[in-house]
């Protein structure tokens, strides 16, 4: 496996969280997450998505290069908002999708 990611939209509001994005550490670098987190937020746009959300401990820089910006709690949907780990101290970034 090359890289990976999940898309998981939510049930009564335009939004989702992209979670999981993780490239292998042998390809690294070559523009697969940019290319997966493209293929993520055409699929989203064709789902009528307006909003993505994500969690992270380690990449905010990368989110940050991407076009997300940083977020608080609020900005999460409310399931994610019920399940979140105050242990972990996860940074929320949000991207608008035109």
């Amino acid at each position: 496996m090359i890289a990976c990611a999940a898309l998981y939209p939510c049930e009564q509001q335009p939004l989702a969280e992209l979670a999981c994005l993780a490239v292998h550490t042998d390809y690294l670098n070559a523009g697969h997450g940019e290319t997966l987190l493209g293929a993520i937020e055409t699929k989203a746009k064709r789902a009528g998505i307006n909003k993505l959300v994500v969690l992270t401990t380690r990449t905010a820089h990368w989110f940050r290069e991407h076009g997300f910006m940083s977020g608080n709690k609020s900005d999460l949907p409310a399931r994610k908002k019920a399940l979140y780990n105050y242990r972990r101290n996860s940074k929320v970034f949000y991207k608008p999708l035109d």
